[in-house]
């Protein structure tokens, strides 16, 4: 495992180890020359990665830090070796690796917000991140996730409700988060603001502000760009930007990226705080797609519930679903058909009946897709386990996920990127 001192909390890190006594924040501030609040927070920084010990009785009862040494004897870095620490204006970067590093193949830890049931998650430890929280406020994708992933299990709970210090370092955030509106007056006030705390977005800002990771992923529906009249997207930017992230966007489709036959367009937003990093990251390219729907179908039997046959719906669909060969869609009060044989976008509402039902046909008759199959089409392995719950949860939580071989690939090049 790593731990990663940036030029700032390196700059304090000289400091405290070339003074023969601890120091106070104000103190530090002077030398470093940036404004107390500022200091403060990359104290607290070096402090929840466990570099700093705060100590409350010396100098009068200020707060006062110095290393941690107990922490660091176990490190090897010949910059504490030799204890020559850079000096105060040292902009070089400290990496501290302890004894069970995997040095050069470091181990990129993610955060998982607005986890779901755990698509992201599967294909970032697919490449070799490793997860170490996630988080989302449905009761059942927690059962699904914990039951797929043994350590960390889900923090159950609004985002906005967790206290952020309780969220462990990591290196990546990674989170499908819900679009929503606000304003420009609301960006102005800043993403602290108590009226933007409500908007999800601006706790991953705070969240990001606070943990400062080396890049995210966010993903989204495409239409997150001209949401709102593209308002939206513009303080996404500036505030990512402000946050000091650069990041390239791209529209990818799960027919053409994934190799899975189902139509689905999804935005994703990718950032570094390394200019390097963010050079390097390259989107990938487009596949040819060799796969049909008929590869995910269940092998066996499926149960009658899942085909309308001697269903009312039945009588309005029968001349309409009529090629073994094609996937359908019952549309509020019509059939339409995939000539291009995908499926169309799975969505959260379909294990609810009513319109954006994918539908097929084969020799027994007319039916939808099983959960099942749903997943398999998002890119779920058979091994992964669907949990006894209602039909219209299985669906749901499918609908709500991400195409796993898409986001991958995306992981792939992020972790190049990153190396």
């Amino acid at each position: 495992m790593t731990t990663d001192f940036y030029p700032v909390e390196n700059r304090i890190l000289s400091l405290l180890y070339h003074s023969k006594v601890s120091m106070t924040t104000y103190e530090l501030s002077k030398k470093l020359k940036l404004s107390f609040p500022t200091t403060k927070k990359y104290i607290q920084t070096l402090i929840d990665k466990g570099a700093v010990i705060e100590d409350k009785l010396a100098k009068n009862n200020k707060a006062t830090y110095k290393l941690n040494f107990k922490l660091l004897k176990d490190v090897k870095s010949n910059a504490i070796k030799n204890k020559s620490l850079p000096q105060d204006k040292s902009t070089q970067k400290i990496i501290a690796t302890k004894k069970n590093s995997v040095g050069k193949g470091e181990i990129l830890r993610t955060a998982d917000l607005f986890a779901g049931v755990g698509g992201i998650r599967l294909a970032f430890e697919r490449e070799g991140f490793k997860t170490v929280f996630a988080n989302d406020f449905d009761r059942y994708c927690k059962i699904i996730y914990d039951a797929n992933f043994p350590e960390p299990k889900m923090t159950l709970g609004d985002i906005n409700d967790i206290d952020l210090k309780s969220i462990p370092s990591f290196e990546i955030l990674l989170g499908g988060f819900p679009c929503q509106p606000f304003s420009i007056a609301g960006y102005r006030k800043g993403f602290k603001d108590a009226k933007g705390r409500g908007n999800l977005f601006f706790r991953i800002a705070e969240i990001l502000d606070e943990k400062k990771p080396k890049a995210f992923l966010l993903e989204n529906v495409k239409n997150l760009r001209n949401h709102d009249g593209g308002r939206t997207f513009e303080i996404i930017s500036k505030t990512l930007h402000d946050l000091g992230y650069v990041f390239k966007v791209a529209i990818l489709n799960s027919a053409n990226y994934g190799n899975m036959p189902q139509n689905r367009e999804r935005i994703f937003i990718v950032g570094f705080r390394n200019k390097k990093a963010y050079d390097a990251f390259e989107f990938p390219k487009e596949l040819a797609l060799t796969t049909s729907f008929k590869d995910f179908l269940e092998t066996e039997p499926v149960d009658d519930k899942y085909y309308y046959n001697e269903k009312p719906l039945y009588e309005r669909i029968v001349n309409d679903v009529n090629n073994e060969n094609t996937v359908y869609q019952w549309r509020r009060g019509y059939v339409r058909a995939n000539k291009k044989g995908l499926v169309p976008t799975l969505t959260a509402n379909m294990g609810a009946g009513g319109h954006n039902v994918a539908i097929i046909k084969n020799h027994k008759g007319i039916r939808k897709f099983t959960p099942r199959e749903c997943y398999s089409l998002q890119g779920f392995p058979k091994s992964f386990k669907l949990p006894a719950m209602a039909d219209s949860q299985l669906y749901h939580q499918a609908g709500n996920s991400v195409t796993v071989p898409v986001l991958q690939r995306i992981a792939k090049e992020m972790k190049k990127a990153l190396s």
